[in-house]
């Protein structure tokens, strides 16, 4: 992301700081609050850091990552209110963060993806990266990038040795998306349509197979109304619009 020198200059590109736990904790203290206006005027006073200016900016970065229409109905803000389980919102909020962070997005799409979980991860990757992305080596780029593939759950480390992390496959998150991108009310989406989005793949998903057996999976619980080839096409069907999904909080 671009910012701007005081001057009011473009300065050079640099990532942001991965306020991740800050991020949780205001998602989940979204619903204390009746409208959105409210909820982001008090949002600063709730952040750890030291600096006014800091914690204004921390905030307009979670207001763009996790409610970017400014509304409390933003998708984080009522996975939260419909199922209270971390696990849920932190897919949603994995996949969130990197459709705000396209030069994230696109390292753990070319180097971490690509691998599988327990190979060794080579933290070079990364500064090469950096360097191929912005034309030079910038140290705190290189930092946050390994911060937030870290905690968005792709990669790890014990000491110095890094490795893929096997994330547990966001069953329940994966059908969110379906309905909240896809399918908002009952229609048929083609599989081909949902391969062709990136948010299963930002969920950690590395294979066409396990999508179709999350679809598999959710026919036979009727959280959809049908998964088929029909005339050599693969395709489902859902069974419930996005707002019934959160109301009777559906789970795989």
């Amino acid at each position: 992301m671009t910012s701007l020198s005081p001057s009011g200059t473009t300065a050079v590109p640099t990532l942001q700081i991965f306020p991740w736990a800050a991020s949780v904790a205001a998602v989940k203290n979204s619903k204390n609050y009746t409208d959105f206006d409210t909820f982001y005027h008090e949002l600063p006073d709730s952040l750890p850091q030291n600096s006014p200016q800091t914690r204004r900016r921390v905030s307009s970065l979670i207001a763009r990552r996790y409610f970017p229409a400014h509304t409390l109905l933003d998708l984080p803000a009522r996975v939260w209110s419909a199922y209270h389980r971390d696990d849920v919102l932190l897919d949603i909020m994995r996949v969130m963060t990197l459709d705000a962070e396209p030069v994230i997005a696109r390292f753990i799409m070319e180097h971490v993806l690509v691998l599988s979980p327990g190979d060794p991860f080579h933290v070079a990757s990364a500064r090469d990266f950096i360097t191929s992305t912005y034309g030079g080596f910038k140290q705190d780029s290189n930092k946050r990038l390994l911060t937030t593939a870290k905690e968005l759950g792709f990669v790890n480390h014990r000491g110095n040795t890094w490795f893929v992390q096997a994330i547990p496959r966001p069953d329940n998150a994966f059908l969110i998306l379906l309905h909240a991108r896809l399918a908002p009310t009952p229609r048929i989406v083609r599989l081909s349509d949902i391969l062709d989005a990136t948010f299963w793949r930002y969920l950690g998903l590395r294979t066409q197979d396990e999508v179709r057996a999350i679809l598999r999976d959710a026919q036979a619980a009727n959280l959809i109304a049908r998964y088929a080839v029909v005339d050599e096409l693969e395709q489902i069907t859902t069974r419930y619009t996005l707002d019934e999904y959160f109301a009777k909080a559906l789970l795989l």
